[in-house]
């Protein structure tokens, strides 16, 4: 089954008091440090994707040297 994944403005808190919950989740990786860790990593992932479509989507074409 596929992984949860974080709404755009969730917090990590949230998500991951949400994953750990998750049955699939739960059936998946039965042991919590492993389910905690997956869903710590899930929500790191999410950051780190945003994290770079925020600074494409902020660069200035001006500071471009061709």
């Amino acid at each position: 089954m596929p992984l949860p994944k974080p709404s755009k403005n969730q917090k990590q808190s949230e998500f991951v008091s949400k994953c750990m919950g998750d049955p699939t989740m739960n059936k998946d990786f039965p042991e919590q440090k492993q389910r905690a860790a997956v869903c710590y990593s899930q929500f790191k992932r999410k950051a780190k994707a945003s994290e770079s479509l925020d600074w494409e989507d902020s660069a200035d074409e001006s500071f471009i040297i061709y």
